[in-house]
């Protein structure tokens, strides 16, 4: 390769990343106020007694589940806002029965 071909072609490969390093730098949206987080207020507000213990998941077909301090597992399917949810399944937990 001839050495003055050679600085051409890297001239121009310079030349090519500043335009465009410029055009991707003027693309950018600018603002003048620092981002903020949105904020929404829920329509929806439903209850559930402390009682029910903890949150242990959720799924499509089963509904949100609650498992107490005694193993009790409460499954809750249709939750009306404004108020305390029904349990759609409730499972309790058993004594194991003794070993013969």
């Amino acid at each position: 390769m001839k050495p003055q071909f050679k600085s051409i072609a890297i001239a121009a490969l310079t030349l090519a990343t500043i335009l465009l390093s410029f055009k991707l730098y003027a693309a950018t949206p600018k603002s003048s106020q620092p981002a903020h987080p949105q904020m929404w207020t829920p329509g929806c507000t439903a209850n559930v007694p402390r009682s029910w213990g903890t949150f242990r998941g959720a799924s499509t077909q089963s509904g949100l589940a609650f498992e107490d301090a005694s193993g009790t597992i409460r499954f809750l399917t249709n939750i009306p806002c404004s108020g305390s949810p029904t349990v759609s399944l409730e499972i309790r937990r058993t004594a194991a029965p003794p070993q013969q």
